[in-house]
């Protein structure tokens, strides 16, 4: 998949708990569990084609996440994966 953003127009949200978020995340990143997203995303995102990532533990809630994302009509999310991944992944050359 190829995924070219204006960093600056990324949105990047961390769906782990509370208790993980305290044990590090990704810069510029913001928390939200996953469960929350769809009422969330509402203050967050400026149009449904903004580009957003999300990132875990595993990449199973974010996931979760992406699925709701998706089925209110966000065309432009990505699932991370774990912290280590989408860190790697936003380093990489997208």
């Amino acid at each position: 998949m190829v995924f070219v953003v204006d960093r600056k127009k990324l949105l990047l949200i961390d769906v782990r708990s509370p208790q993980e978020w305290s044990e590090g995340y990704l810069e510029s990143a913001i928390r939200v569990e996953w469960h929350d997203i769809s009422v969330a995303i509402l203050s967050l995102a400026k149009t449904l084609d903004q580009p957003i990532v999300l990132y875990c533990r595993s990449g199973h809630r974010s996931g979760k996440a992406k699925m709701i994302l998706e089925s209110m009509g966000f065309t432009r999310v990505v699932n991370g994966g774990s912290l280590a991944e989408t860190e790697e992944f936003l380093n990489s050359e997208y």
